[in-house]
């Protein structure tokens, strides 16, 4: 009969979404980038001193880079286009150091001319377009009714709040007038 042998289900198709993305994955996506890949930020250069710019790559690539003290810092987390991701840590030259071995990291593995290039094409990134109203401003588009639901207690109250959100009487004349 069929024997299991204990390395077989490591190779199950079923595991193969778990599996992560390489830093020579992301170097590839990196250096696309740095040949002129279109991709769009989050948010400004400008807007960051100290933190994170996430960037999303034509590819289907998403990217988020540090920002430390207005320079360049290493890549904190990264999605490739098939759902594998990379996070900062995830991936050491050798396992088997314990505490000596060292983080591979994407950004580090290009050359320093690279580096000040990615730099450059940061500083002048397009963002993804403002929202038209704030979040907590959304506006309800009228096209259907809000669920009716009957009960006492709070919760009933929000389930009917799910379907839209009313928006400074904007949309008033989509509600109907109780006799």
């Amino acid at each position: 009969m069929g024997v299991v042998v204990s390395w077989q289900w490591l190779a199950s198709p079923a595991l193969h979404p778990l599996s992560r993305c390489c830093a020579a994955e992301i170097q590839q996506a990196l250096r696309a980038l740095l040949a002129g890949e279109a991709f769009l930020a989050d948010r400004p250069w400008s807007e960051i001193w100290w933190g994170r710019m996430r960037l999303d790559l034509a590819s289907g690539w998403q990217l988020e880079i540090a920002i430390e003290r207005d320079q360049l810092g290493a890549l904190h987390w990264a999605q490739a286009a098939d759902g594998r991701d990379w996070v900062y840590g995830c991936q050491r030259d050798d396992w088997t150091l314990g505490p000596d071995s060292r983080i591979v990291e994407p950004v580090a593995l290009l050359e320093p001319e690279q580096r000040q290039h990615l730099e450059r094409l940061l500083r002048q990134a397009i963002c993804w377009p403002a929202p038209l109203f704030p979040p907590d401003q959304a506006v309800f588009c009228g096209l259907m009714e809000p669920e009716i639901r009957r009960g006492k207690g709070r919760q009933w109250r929000q389930r009917a709040r799910a379907h839209g959100r009313w928006h400074h009487g904007a949309a008033d004349s989509n509600r109907q007038q109780k006799p």
